[in-house]
């Protein structure tokens, strides 16, 4: 165990374990980084509103799982906080134009997250999202009184804890601080400093685009209406008459959803088995509509995997980790750049290839030949196991690396030379 100072350590050299009193050690290192990574995590993910009745650990490990999946692929959690305030914005309009006039993108997100749980005569209660609503208001199916959906009410029903925000925005500005400042005194970072801060980018997004949204909702506000299901889905006329696959209000949902569904073997994944759905799926994520929303999304992506690329001349303890690093950073970039103009193309009117998106939704091709089915298809596939593989080598090399890093990765920023001089 090294005790080391900034002034004593001789450059080139390198240590495994450091101790902390004179300089930042590894302990450190591994705990401030990894907190800022937990806090991020547990208060930027904004779960859906569970089911009626659902107990407090299945939504603990439900958030758990959200948790890992958002270590592991945060720029996948940021496409869908994208994509859900897209959808949430472009229904406060439609709303209006019904007289709704209260309606904000608080609603919006509210209700595509299960938050307006509709009640019916003939069919047991589900989850209606904006589309649906606006339909049934449309149709005078639905009246929506102003006390019942009241923005401020809504909002009393978000656990949003302010306090965990500030401290999870403040470790994060100090750490980005620390990370800028370093190589203006000729001081290494560490790999797992390099994978925080690529984290914390991607992260800084989703808070922006779930700012609205409300968080840790337990409990959906009902809205019951006296018209049957039936007769909503006979009046509505050949839109309605295929069988739903989640609710009986498919025939409104996302349109973008009528061309990408839910594979058959995860159709019934996490006690989803029940129809009518009895809460919305936190991978149910409307998919881009335009490509002014899409081609953002892809540059954040692409950004996300060039900051691992930065650390192409870290100095690792082999040269072999050297070059997996290498290897797996660019396996990472080409993967979401070309990957993600795959997916951006899906927005336009004219593709008509078969894709798969995380191995769970599937859009098909109207032209059910080899070529079609399999033209897209397949390069994503193995694009999307490769990143799978990439990310994993990423993250166990980040840890891995600690083991011996150069010394001036201990080394502290002397705060005190950025400041400018006044003589």
């Amino acid at each position: 165990m090294a005790q080391l100072t900034n002034y004593t350590v001789p450059r080139g050299a390198k240590f495994g374990w450091v101790d902390q009193p004179n300089q930042r050690g590894t302990i450190e290192i591994i705990w401030s980084y990894l907190l800022v990574i937990f806090t991020c995590v547990w208060t930027v993910l904004h779960i859906n509103v569970p089911k009626q009745g659902e107990g407090y650990w299945s939504m603990f490990f439900r958030k758990f799982r959200w948790a890992g999946f958002t270590v592991f692929a945060p720029e996948m959690v940021t496409l869908a906080a994208a994509s859900q305030r897209s959808s949430a914005r472009r229904s406060v309009p439609m709303m209006r134009a019904l007289g709704i006039d209260y309606w904000t993108p608080i609603h919006g997100f509210f209700a595509d997250s299960g938050g307006f749980l509709l009640h019916t005569p003939d069919v047991p209660p589900f989850p209606v999202n904006t589309r649906a609503v606006q339909y049934l208001v449309e149709k005078k199916y639905l009246t929506l009184r102003r006390e019942q959906v009241v923005k401020e009410q809504i909002w009393d029903k978000s656990k949003a804890d302010r306090f965990a925000k500030a401290v999870a925005f403040i470790q994060s500005t100090y750490m980005l601080i620390q990370v800028i400042a370093r190589p203006t005194q000729s001081l290494d970072i560490s790999c797992l400093e390099l994978v925080t801060v690529a984290f914390v980018a991607c992260t800084a997004f989703t808070y922006y685009f779930w700012m609205d949204k409300p968080l840790g909702v337990e409990y959906p506000i009902k809205l019951h209406i006296s018209t049957s299901m039936a007769t909503i889905l006979r009046d509505a006329g050949d839109i309605a008459k295929r069988p739903y696959v989640d609710t009986p209000m498919d025939f409104v949902e996302q349109p973008g959803w009528r061309a990408w569904k839910r594979r058959e073997m995860f159709r019934n994944f996490a006690g989803m088995g029940q129809r009518p759905i009895p809460r919305v799926p936190n991978d149910l994520i409307p998919p881009p509509s335009t490509l002014r929303l899409a081609f953002p999304l892809w540059g954040i992506t692409v950004s996300y995997a060039a900051i691992h690329v930065a650390g192409w001349n870290h100095d690792f303890p082999t040269t072999s980790e050297s070059i997996i690093w290498r290897c797996s950073s660019v396996t990472m970039f080409v993967v979401l750049f070309l990957w993600g103009i795959a997916e951006v193309m899906t927005v336009k009117p004219g593709f008509n290839f078969t894709l798969t998106l995380l191995g769970i939704w599937e859009k098909e091709s109207t032209k059910d030949t080899p070529f079609r089915n399999w033209a897209v298809d397949a390069p994503a596939t193995v694009s999307a196991m490769l990143y799978f593989v990439a990310r994993t080598v990423i993250l166990a090399e980040a840890v891995a690396s600690m083991r011996l890093m150069p010394s001036t990765v201990y080394q502290t920023v002397q705060w005190t030379d950025l400041l400018p001089a006044f003589t």
